[in-house]
């Protein structure tokens, strides 16, 4: 962000079975200027890449629109349960409101399963220093 607004940055971890609330959600959209969620939101949906949606995938999908924030996910599984009955799912993604910055990527990486999100200026330059959030299971 270049302007005089607060960016507010928020890992997030939604425990399942938790319904994700709406005042919750507003609360936290309301944090700053620019906003970024980012985190474990144990939220289903084949949008990002999950074989199944559950209630707070669906809530999530619903309120992108009127909440005015984007879902951004990464394009490979967050969480790989240790019961072989269970699918791979993307749990960990981020919420971006009135925030300026193109995503360069959302990826997991191999170790440990955290997720990374970089960013970069709308022009295509680079922060300096480049930001970086790391959400560690």
């Amino acid at each position: 962000m270049t302007g005089d607004g607060t960016l507010a940055i928020v890992s997030v971890y939604l425990p399942s079975p938790k319904k994700l609330l709406l005042c919750h959600l507003r609360a936290l959209l309301a944090l700053g200027d620019g906003v970024i969620l980012f985190g474990d939101f144990n939220s289903k949906s084949p949008r990002w890449d999950c074989t199944i949606t559950n209630y707070n995938g669906d809530k999530l999908i619903q309120l992108e629109d009127r909440l005015e924030f984007e879902i951004i996910a990464p394009s490979t599984s967050t969480y790989y349960p240790d019961i072989v009955t269970n699918r791979a799912s993307t749990l960990d993604i981020a919420l971006i409101k009135g925030v300026a910055l193109n995503w360069n990527c959302i990826e997991t990486l191999c170790c440990l399963q955290p997720v990374l999100l970089k960013m970069g200026l709308p022009d295509g330059g680079s922060l300096n220093p480049t930001l970086k959030i790391t959400d560690w299971k």
